[in-house]
C-alpha cells in the first residue's frame, strides 16, 4: 500500500516537472541572460532600480537551507511564508493527491502580506537597508532622460524625512 502511494506521488511529480519544463527553460534563458549583461537578477530593480516585494527572497532561502535563520528573517522574513505556503500545497499535490484546499484564499494572502510588509519595509528602510536600496544603472535610467534626476530628488526627500 505505501509503495503504491509513493509511485503515484512520483507520478504526479514526474508529470509536474514534464508540464512546467518549457516555463524552466524560459527562466534559465532569463537567467542566463541577466546574469550576464545586468547586476541584479530581479526584473523590477533591472527595469527600475528600486526593490520589489521579492527583493532578498533569493539570499533568503539560502540563508534558510545554510540553516542562518536569522539572517534570512533580516533579509526577507517573507521566505519561511513562502516556504510554509509550499510545504502546505506540496502536501496536499504529493501526499495526498488531492486538490489543494484553500488554495486561492492563502495565495491571496500570502500576495497581501508580501505587498503590506514591502510597504512597510520600504517606509521604514528605503533607501539606506538591503535589501531595500535603490540601483542605479537601470534601463530607465539609462532610456529615459530626467529618470535618474528624479530619482536622487526623491531619495533626497526621503532622508530629509528621516532626520
Amino acid at each position: 500500500m505505501k509503495m503504491e502511494k509513493i509511485k503515484e506521488s512520483a507520478k504526479r511529480l514526474f508529470k509536474d516537472i514534464k508540464e512546467y519544463s518549457p516555463a524552466a527553460v524560459v527562466f534559465l534563458v532569463y537567467y542566463l541572460i541577466v546574469h550576464f549583461t545586468r547586476s541584479a537578477f530581479c526584473p523590477l530593480i533591472n527595469l527600475t532600480g528600486f526593490p520589489c516585494a521579492g527583493c532578498g527572497l533569493t539570499r533568503a532561502f539560502l540563508y534558510m537551507a545554510m540553516g542562518q535563520f536569522k539572517r534570512a528573517a533580516y533579509i526577507n522574513p517573507m521566505a519561511f511564508l513562502i516556504v510554509l505556503f509550499l510545504v502546505y500545497c506540496g502536501y496536499f499535490r504529493y501526499i495526498k493527491g488531492t486538490k489543494i484546499k484553500g488554495f486561492k484564499i492563502f495565495f491571496t494572502l500570502l500576495i497581501i502580506c508580501m505587498l503590506a510588509f514591502y510597504a512597510v519595509r520600504m517606509y521604514l528602510y528605503f533607501p539606506d537597508r538591503v535589501p531595500y536600496v535603490y540601483t542605479e544603472n537601470s534601463i530607465l535610467a539609462r532610456k529615459v532622460p530626467g529618470y535618474e534626476n528624479a530619482v536622487k530628488q526623491l531619495i533626497r526627500a526621503i532622508r530629509l524625512r528621516n532626520l
